[in-house]
């Protein structure tokens, strides 16, 4: 067997990646360092409660909170559903934020939404309720010339993704 990477503690070995079941994506308003990937239950504990350190995460209570290392920005974020360990995301430069977690979507659907509450993506069915296994990875600073506010100018892009 081939040793294909290495993050923090988790070893991957050829023939051991997960296949991709779905994923969406969505441009997401980072305030204050602050998102979140949330199950849409109503009754679920308060999303921002508990925070992570700059660039990490943490999983809690059907919430997965992302801290950046931007204070504010319009963050590229592609959610990716796996049928088991996943591969690396593609791309050049991503970094895991941390140990892979669990988490549990008792309602069965996410949706991102920013440190106010306000969604930023459309809600979105999983397979089923219940636990997963959540890895959040960063990308490189990037600048989007187009931008007109300053504070929008650089991004960042994440990659959360979710197995069984």
């Amino acid at each position: 067997m081939l040793l294909l990477g290495y993050w923090r503690g988790v070893q991957r070995w050829e023939g051991e990646v997960g296949l991709l079941e779905s994923s969406f994506s969505a441009v997401v308003r980072v305030e204050r360092h602050l998102f979140a990937l949330v199950d849409t239950d109503p009754e679920r504990e308060e999303t921002f409660s508990q925070l992570p350190d700059n660039s990490a995460f943490l999983a809690h209570e059907g919430s997965v909170v992302v801290a950046s290392d931007l204070e504010d920005q319009r963050a590229r974020v592609r959610v990716e559903v796996w049928d088991s360990l996943p591969d690396t995301p593609s791309g050049e430069g991503f970094q895991s934020l941390g140990e892979p977690g669990s988490i549990s979507f008792e309602s069965g659907w996410i949706q991102l939404v920013s440190l106010k509450q306000e969604p930023q993506s459309e809600e979105y069915e999983l397979a089923g309720p219940g636990p997963y296994q959540v890895l959040v990875w960063v990308g490189p600073r990037q600048e989007d010339p187009a931008e007109d506010l300053d504070a929008y100018r650089f991004f960042e892009r994440f990659v959360i993704q979710l197995w069984t």
